[in-house]
C-alpha cells in the first residue's frame, strides 16, 4: 500500500461521487448542517399582536394592558411592537374591531326593526361574553338612523342599548360566589326550601317572590331587560315630540 493509500485508510473516509466526507461524528470541512429553527420565535405581525392583546386583556384586565407589558409577552422589546401598532389606542380600536367582526348577523331588512336590534344586542352580548374586558373598552361608532330616529334620538338610542349589553356582559366576569351557587341545582332547591318555611307574617316578600329571584336565570334576565328598553325605545320613537 502506497503512502497515499495509507493515509486514506488512517483519516476520514471518502466520499462517495465526489461529495464532502464526514465521518458521521464530525462535521463536514466544505459545508455547515441547516440549522434546527424549531425554537425560533414566530414573525411578529399585526395579527399576532392584537392576539396576544386579547389574550391579556383575558387573563389581566384591560387595565393591565400596556404596550412594555404587550412586548414582554411577546418576548421583543416595545419597540417591535410600535412597528405594527401606532399606540396603545389604535391597539384597543384593533383589539375591538377584532372582537366585533365575530358578530357577524346578517340581518333581514323585511324582518321588524325591533326584532334586528334584539337580535344585534343577544349576539354582541354573546361576543363580549367570549372575550373578558374587551366590553370594557367598547367605543361605538354607528347610530341608528336607518329605523328613522333623529340625530339625537338615533344616538341616546345607540347608547342605551349598547350600554345595557356592555353592563351586563362586564358583570358576567365578577358574579358573586352567591350567584354562582345559584347555579347548583340542588343549591336552588334546598334555598327555596328555606324560603317556603319562613313565617310569612314576618317574610312576607321572601315567602312570596323568593323562588322567583334566586334563580338561574341570567338568559332570561336579559332577554327580559332587552325587550323592555326596546319597547321604550319604540314608543319614544312614535312619540310626536322630541324627533330631533
Amino acid at each position: 500500500m502506497d503512502r497515499r493509500q495509507r493515509a486514506a485508510s488512517n483519516g476520514r473516509a471518502t466520499a462517495p461521487s465526489g461529495q464532502p466526507a464526514t465521518d458521521g461524528e464530525s462535521r463536514s470541512l466544505w459545508f455547515d448542517p441547516p440549522t434546527d429553527d424549531q425554537d425560533r420565535r414566530p414573525r411578529l405581525t399585526r395579527e399576532r399582536v392584537v392576539t396576544e392583546a386579547l389574550a391579556a386583556i383575558a387573563e389581566d384586565g384591560v387595565q393591565a394592558l400596556t404596550m412594555r407589558s404587550l412586548a414582554g409577552r411577546l418576548g421583543v422589546v416595545p419597540g417591535a411592537v410600535y412597528h405594527h401598532v401606532r399606540n396603545k389606542q389604535q391597539l384597543q380600536d384593533l383589539v375591538l374591531d377584532n372582537v366585533l367582526a365575530e358578530v357577524d348577523v346578517h340581518l333581514d331588512p323585511a324582518v321588524d326593526w325591533t326584532e334586528q336590534l334584539k337580535l344585534l344586542a343577544h349576539r354582541l352580548r354573546q361576543v363580549l361574553e367570549d372575550h373578558p374586558g374587551v366590553a370594557g373598552i367598547l367605543k361605538t361608532r354607528e347610530p341608528l338612523q336607518a329605523a328613522g330616529f333623529g340625530d339625537r334620538q338615533a344616538g341616546l338610542a345607540f347608547f342605551v342599548l349598547v350600554d345595557y349589553t356592555i353592563g351586563f356582559a362586564v358583570s358576567s366576569t365578577s358574579t358573586s360566589v352567591n350567584e354562582q351557587r345559584l347555579r347548583d341545582p340542588a343549591t336552588r332547591t334546598q334555598l327555596h326550601q328555606f324560603f317556603r318555611s319562613l313565617p310569612p307574617d314576618r317574610f312576607p316578600a321572601l315567602v312570596t317572590l323568593g323562588e322567583h329571584v334566586w334563580v338561574d336565570n341570567r338568559n332570561e334576565r336579559f332577554t327580559a331587560g332587552l325587550d323592555a328598553l326596546v319597547a321604550g325605545l319604540e314608543h319614544a320613537h312614535n312619540s310626536p315630540s322630541d324627533r330631533s
